[in-house]
């Protein structure tokens, strides 16, 4: 399961968040939601439209069209 987010950050740059189902590494049982950019840079949802680039805490907001 992939849904795609667009987002912007505070100057008005555009992103793609892609959100994925990853399953968990044994011993834990499940999956879990994992958000990136486009390329490849991990991100953490904040709340319902707002997520923080892990590598440099810049939040990007999603875009609503």
């Amino acid at each position: 399961m992939t849904q795609v987010f667009y987002a912007q950050d505070e100057a008005g740059n555009r992103c793609r968040v892609m959100q994925s189902l990853e399953e968990l590494q044994p011993p834990a049982n499940g999956a879990t939601l994992v958000y990136r950019l486009d390329d490849g840079t991990p991100v953490r949802r904040v709340d319902n439209d707002t997520f923080q680039v892990m590598g440099s805490g810049a939040y990007v907001t999603i875009v609503r069209e």
